[in-house]
């Protein structure tokens, strides 16, 4: 079981263990959301920044990467340049709108990206080794692997809207809420249950220790990692 559709295929040369990615998610998560825009918080800000584009990078995912830089920097514009110069309704609608996208996006690619790169073998693995409970770890690995396939599953019943020529239009919002709101519930709780259910069989549940295929492990890379993690978050609360 995968945690994304390609978890095995985003595999590169610069891989990191989930310990450490999950170091990097707090610690962006942290300073984006609390950071303010002066000072060394504004430096950890982007810092905190440019982590999701490196990462994105060294799985191969260019478009996003791309994406990611080309919405955070027009949110950034529109702060520094535009803001100042607006006032009224405008001003405010924007300064939410570029608030949300700069305290947030950088959170929600730094997560795709564990995602992406990450198998569920390997992050029950890293959870055991810091001795995490079962009763964290294991909705934690539904979870991660119930979003994808949800995704996935919307993909089906839009597919399946086209086939039968139905629901392409908006002029009728019920009628579409209808048409994607329905399938996409049921699909949930079925979801819901059969990842349950693959848990569980795979012995996710059992009270003995596991063996696991895969190998994982703190490497130089990841130490150093690591300590910026901790060196930023240090420097974030006392500055």
């Amino acid at each position: 079981m995968q945690l994304g559709p390609d978890a095995r295929s985003n595999k590169s040369a610069i891989s990191f263990d989930p310990r450490t990615k999950l170091a990097l998610l707090i610690t962006v998560n942290i300073i984006m959301m609390s950071g303010k825009t002066v000072g060394a918080e504004y430096v950890l800000r982007v810092v905190c920044t440019a982590v999701p584009f490196v990462l994105l990078l060294t799985i191969g995912h260019l478009k996003s990467a791309l994406a990611y830089i080309a919405i955070l920097g027009s949110a950034v514009f529109c702060e520094g340049l535009i803001l100042p110069h607006v006032h009224g309704v405008l001003n405010l609608t924007l300064m939410i709108l570029c608030g949300i996208i700069s305290r947030f996006v950088a959170g929600y690619m730094t997560g795709w990206y564990v995602v992406r790169s990450t198998s569920v073998s390997e992050f029950i693995t890293a959870m055991e080794r810091v001795h995490f409970p079962y009763f964290i770890t294991i909705p934690m690995s539904v979870m991660f692997r119930y979003f994808p396939t949800l995704t996935e599953e919307s993909k089906a019943i839009r597919d399946a809207m086209k086939m039968r020529e139905i629901g392409q239009s908006v002029k009728n919002p019920l009628t579409y809420t209808e048409y994607v709101l329905v399938p996409m519930m049921m699909s949930t709780v079925r979801i819901a249950d059969e990842l349950s259910a693959a848990s569980l069989t795979k012995g996710l549940g059992a009270n003995v220790k596991r063996t696991h295929i895969c190998s994982i492990g703190l490497h130089a890379g990841d130490w150093l990692m690591i300590f910026l993690s901790v060196a930023m978050l240090i420097i974030f609360f006392l500055y």
